[in-house]
């Protein structure tokens, strides 16, 4: 696979990402609301049924997967991310629980390497799949189709690239008055203005690689999905997905 090299695992990146660990729940528009539709969405689709087999893809420091685990003690989870520091700090806040098994891999490498034979009854990911571009996305996305078992639900909650430059510029500014808001509610309006570089510096950096949400969805259906569809979308900030 011709993806290029993924500096935001680069040790040149660590201080980005424990800005972005830190500070997650003020820069991630809504990050609280999507974690409830994740799980809205899981009890919707799986009421009822028991010990299915959960993998969240680029899990971070295992955030969602623990209010996963929190609602839905039963079920067997798999965590995977190319970062050995994000492994780490996910065993640490999931130490307590069990049925979980971690996996330090590339999402180039999990796209590249053959199947073990592991298949999946829901496939969720938050803010990581916008790192691979248009191609990575595509065979990520078939990969994905392959291991889910049948009627399985794959959800994304991402940031996607606006279809013009002008309303990209409205939703960078969605996304400040989103930041200082939440600054505001939190009682430290001190700080407000303090990530308003943020847009910009995601603009810049060369391995975000947001892509369409319609182009997304499109090829989810190509694929074989069935209910693709977007199910909350606030700015540049998208949840989607559908279902085996």
């Amino acid at each position: 696979m011709n993806q290029p090299p993924n500096t935001w695992l680069s040790s040149e990146s660590k201080a980005l990402i424990e800005y972005y660990m830190n500070a997650a729940d003020i820069i991630v528009v809504e990050r609280e609301r999507s974690i409830k539709l994740f799980l809205a969405l899981f009890s919707f689709h799986f009421a009822g049924r028991n010990n299915l087999r959960l993998l969240d893809l680029g899990c971070g420091d295992g955030t969602i997967t623990r209010r996963f685990i929190d609602v839905y003690p039963g079920h067997r989870y798999v965590l995977l991310d190319g970062s050995a520091d994000m492994i780490e700090r996910a065993k640490v806040k999931l130490h307590d629980r069990k049925n979980i098994t971690y996996i330090q891999k590339s999402f180039e490498e999990f796209i590249d390497n053959e199947d073990d034979g592991s298949t999946y009854d829901c496939i969720f990911s938050a803010n990581a799949i916008h790192h691979l571009d248009a191609i990575g996305k595509a065979k990520l996305y078939f990969k994905i189709y392959l291991i889910l078992n049948h009627d399985g639900l794959f959800i994304n909650y991402d940031v996607v690239q606006p279809p013009s430059a002008r309303t990209e510029q409205w939703q960078f500014e969605l996304w400040r008055q989103w930041m200082n808001e939440v600054l505001i509610k939190t009682g430290r309006a001190e700080d407000m203005g303090k990530h308003d570089g943020l847009p910009d510096l995601y603009k810049r950096k060369q391995d975000n690689h947001p892509g369409p949400l319609l182009d997304q969805l499109h090829i989810l259906e190509k694929i074989g999905f069935r209910d693709v569809d977007c199910f909350f979308k606030y700015g540049i900030f998208a949840l989607f997905g559908g279902i085996k």
